[in-house]
């Protein structure tokens, strides 16, 4: 409305903003070289372009988009002009004595096209009839001008087409077969080259891994067999190359060491505390554990897992020193939870991502005296009957202090969502039948239910339940004093204290 004005100034305002706006445009996408805009009526005509366009092609595009405005057959497609010598793609729209008219320079073009390719490729412009308006790149010259694509590549070059504008402009990408081939001899070199060099490494590895890993871990799984079926004087002697399994050797036949001394020298000095069956639970339950993991290495070694096993050992190492720190006894809670987080990160090695814990301990019940391995050997049963890898298991452990028959106790609370016990497991523990002939199932269970007896003379201080929809409930109640509990005069001679915590009743010890 205002270029229609009768006021010049209006129209000159108007024609100014109309040439900010274009500049804007021109700023924000810099792929149209020029930009024109040109009203017939008052002879007005502005443009924004890039600096490459020079002053006197700015002129001829100006002219041109003037003189489009007298045309009737204008086409509202992009279409090839030849201007100063120079070929653009035009596209414009003329509408009430005025024309808006956007330039692209076609060697621009080209030129972006030919960046982005590689040495070698020729890029072609063509019309909608297939005629070469511009080209970049080898094995092109001005001859071919005009000539149609299919005429100047011949029968025998590699083109790709591409539709730039739907049936309007189209861009063809020619690479010279002897380019081809070179890329593909290159190509096939390097994949050869990678193959074998894979190959090779393959067969280092797979030497490495035996030597190294599986060797040395058949020969122990068979020595743990043979001692699993009483010959309890042997010992891992072989040579091993990695520091894991030399450490985890020499740990384990330390390991067999202590017990066997252990079973000669701690059933005498049990008699005193009249807990033989005790230490007899003990002893059964130890060793199945330290089997049960020099099993689980065996099969992460079989798998390759390296990482994993380092992992694995580290956490087994602070297990082992920690179960035989001395006999069973007491220690504050929050070194049996510390325990029980060092227990979940090596069975993480295990079961990776199968497992989700959480754990409630108060700071001011951190200290409060819990026998040996009472929450350990629950997590142990329940890594045992309850995990699988196909479900994530949740396990939820929550201490907190309560009365408990006219009495202060630690109440213990270890809960999780999977299959829930087997009725004659509850039933036996509850006392509501008696406990059937050994079969190696449950034994952790029966432990703790067992020394629990014997330490504080009581029955009623496990409560094991299911609950719904699945899952299960254990309750464990711990008196402030056990009264029994291994004291000094009743450690294993080879056993040496590390550490003497004021006020508590018992010392950590170390092998």
């Amino acid at each position: 409305l205002l270029l229609k004005s009768d006021e010049e100034s209006k129209r000159v305002y108007a024609l100014q903003r109309i040439k900010n706006y274009i500049r804007n445009l021109m700023a924000q996408d810099p792929s149209v070289s020029c930009l024109v805009v040109a009203d017939a009526e008052y002879d007005l005509c502005i443009d924004a372009g890039v600096a490459t366009v020079g002053y006197w092609n700015t002129e001829y595009l100006r002219e041109y988009a003037k003189d489009s405005i007298h045309k009737s057959d204008n086409p509202r497609t992009w279409t090839f002009v030849d201007l100063n010598g120079s070929v653009y793609l035009c596209k414009q729209f003329v509408y009430d004595g005025r024309v808006v008219a956007a330039f692209t320079s076609t060697a621009e073009l080209l030129k972006m096209a030919l960046a982005v390719g590689d040495d070698g490729q020729t890029f072609v412009l063509t019309d909608t009839d297939g005629m070469i308006v511009g080209f970049s790149g080898k094995e092109m010259d001005a001859v071919q001008l005009g000539v149609n694509v299919e005429d100047a590549f011949g029968n025998f070059a590699s083109v790709v087409g591409y539709e730039i504008a739907p049936q309007q402009i189209y861009l063809y990408n020619h690479v010279h077969s002897v380019v081809i081939w070179n890329q593909t001899r290159i190509g096939m070199l390097v994949s050869l080259a990678v193959t074998l060099v894979t190959f090779i490494f393959g067969v280092v590895l797979v030497g490495y891994l035996r030597r190294e890993i599986l060797v040395p871990t058949k020969r122990m799984t068979e020595v743990i067999s043979r001692i699993d079926q009483g010959e309890h004087e042997l010992r891992l002697l072989d040579e091993v190359g990695t520091i894991e399994f030399s450490q985890l050797q020499s740990s384990f036949n330390r390991l067999m060491d202590e017990i066997m001394n252990l079973k000669i020298q701690g059933y005498e000095k049990l008699i005193e505390m009249q807990d033989m069956e005790l230490r007899s639970i003990r002893l059964q339950i130890h060793p199945h554990f330290f089997l049960n993991a020099i099993s689980t290495i065996s099969s992460l070694s079989m798998q390759g897992k390296d990482a994993e096993i380092k992992t694995y050992v580290d956490a087994l190492s602070k297990n082992i020193r920690y179960m035989f720190k001395s006999g069973l006894h007491t220690v504050p809670v929050r070194e049996e939870i510390r325990h029980v987080e060092n227990y979940f990160e090596m069975q993480e090695c295990k079961y990776p991502n199968c497992i989700f814990h959480f754990i409630e301990l108060p700071i001011e019940l951190e200290h409060w005296p819990v026998p040996q391995m009472v929450i350990q050997t629950f997590i142990e049963n329940e890594y045992k009957y309850a995990v699988s890898v196909d479900a994530m298991l949740t396990i939820l452990i929550r201490i907190s202090l309560r009365e408990y028959k006219g009495e202060e106790m630690l109440l213990i609370r270890i809960e999780d969502d999977g299959k829930g016990y087997p009725q004659d497991v509850l039933h036996y523990m509850s006392g509501e039948e008696t406990r059937p002939a050994n079969d190696g199932s449950r034994v952790g269970l029966w432990g703790v239910k067992r020394m629990m007896t014997l330490m504080y003379e009581r029955d009623d201080l496990l409560e094991l339940s299911n609950i719904k929809p699945h899952g299960c409930m254990n309750r464990i109640w711990i008196p402030k004093e056990p009264v029994h509990e291994m004291t000094d005069s009743l450690q294993p001679e080879h056993f040496t204290p590390l550490q003497q915590t004021k006020g508590d009743k018992h010392e950590n010890l170390d092998r």
